[in-house]
């Protein structure tokens, strides 16, 4: 992941803006991609990664937490259920498909940037879509959280 794209999951995770990523704000966001993880294994990642010991994640800090969250398969998504969950979270209509337009209004209500052109949108669907219809089906989103986590909607 580049540095543009690392700072626009940044904000992203920085819910208030103010340039610090705290545990609420970090849980509430992984909860939000359908990552769950626990009380004591969040402060253990934040203790790590925290070179400054303000007990916050800032941008420089936030690389290494986002490597470690994502290179750490079985944490992802844990089990079919909260996949499911997550899939659900885009697949607003219901009819096992995310569209574009699905993907645009989740973005969106993120605050992601990605979510107001709809061309990038397109993009990011092909880059998962493997059946070429155009829209992503579960198996198509289970096989991208498991291997790119949330980073290949950005």
């Amino acid at each position: 992941m580049d540095t543009i794209e690392l700072s626009r999951l940044f904000e992203v995770f920085d819910r208030n803006g103010d340039g610090r990523i705290t545990k609420k704000e970090l849980k509430k966001s992984l909860e939000n991609m359908g990552i769950f993880i626990q009380e004591r294994e969040l402060d253990q990642m934040i203790e790590k990664i925290d070179v400054n010991g303000d007990g916050c994640v800032d941008i420089a800090e936030f690389g290494s937490l986002y490597k470690s969250i994502m290179e750490n398969p079985e944490r992802k998504v844990e089990g079919d259920e909260d996949m499911k969950e997550a899939f659900n979270v885009f697949d607003q209509n219901g009819d096992g498909f995310i569209s574009v337009e699905e993907l645009r209004a989740v973005l969106g209500s993120l605050g992601l940037k990605q979510g107001m052109d709809i061309a990038d949108c397109r993009k990011m669907i092909m880059k998962i879509d493997a059946d070429g219809n155009g829209m992503v089906d579960y198996n198509e989103f289970k096989k991208m959280m498991r291997r790119d986590g949330f980073a290949a909607f950005t």
